[in-house]
């Protein structure tokens, strides 16, 4: 993740179950990284934000699927009924 994605940001965590231990969460800010990576001009031609159905021929009998978007649940989704507000967004980093 490059640097123009925010600054890092720490926080210290721990739980009454087990006093004795804690934890420390580093991240940064979920919206200034995705405006980092939609930025990006080397991964933004690689960015899919609707489905897309892909057959073995033309006879659309044997539906391909590689990658989250050419999954049946993300048509589903798109093609729905969605409450007004924000557009739907899935997410995944490796």
């Amino acid at each position: 993740m490059p640097e123009r994605a925010g600054i890092w940001k720490t926080t210290k965590l721990s739980f009454n179950e087990r006093p004795n231990e804690s934890f420390t969460l580093r991240y940064r800010d979920p919206i200034e990284a995705l405006k980092s990576l939609w930025k990006d001009p080397q991964l933004s031609p690689e960015m899919v934000f609707a489905g897309r159905k892909i057959f073995s021929d033309e006879t659309l009998k044997n539906q391909i699927f590689t990658e989250m978007y050419t999954a049946k649940w993300w048509h589903i989704l798109q093609v729905s009924t969605l409450p007004t507000g924000p557009p739907f967004l899935l997410l995944i980093s490796a």
